[in-house]
């Protein structure tokens, strides 16, 4: 019998995405991710989103754009915007 230890280091944190908290494992999440919790009905249409956060790894703050990822600490910050390309 095998003891799977990744559930171990996968521990849950508490972190804000527009302002909701929301249960997250401790790991990476994707821009995709993020904006799928922010808006989980879609905007309809192409919309286009900026993600940003703050208090992550060693309090720093950026942003994500499609593709990337980024490493969730407890109490980390999330704001996703719906844009307007013209």
């Amino acid at each position: 019998m095998s003891i799977d230890t990744t559930a171990a280091h996968k521990k849950p944190v508490t972190v804000t995405i527009n302002a909701r908290p929301f249960q997250l494992e401790k790991g990476d999440i994707t821009f995709e991710e993020l904006v799928q919790l922010a808006f989980p009905d879609g905007t309809g249409g192409e919309a286009q989103y900026r993600v940003s956060y703050r208090r992550g790894e060693g309090n720093k703050s950026g942003t994500l754009a499609a593709g990337q990822s980024v490493k969730v600490k407890e109490g980390m910050e999330f704001h996703v915007d719906v844009t307007n390309r013209s």
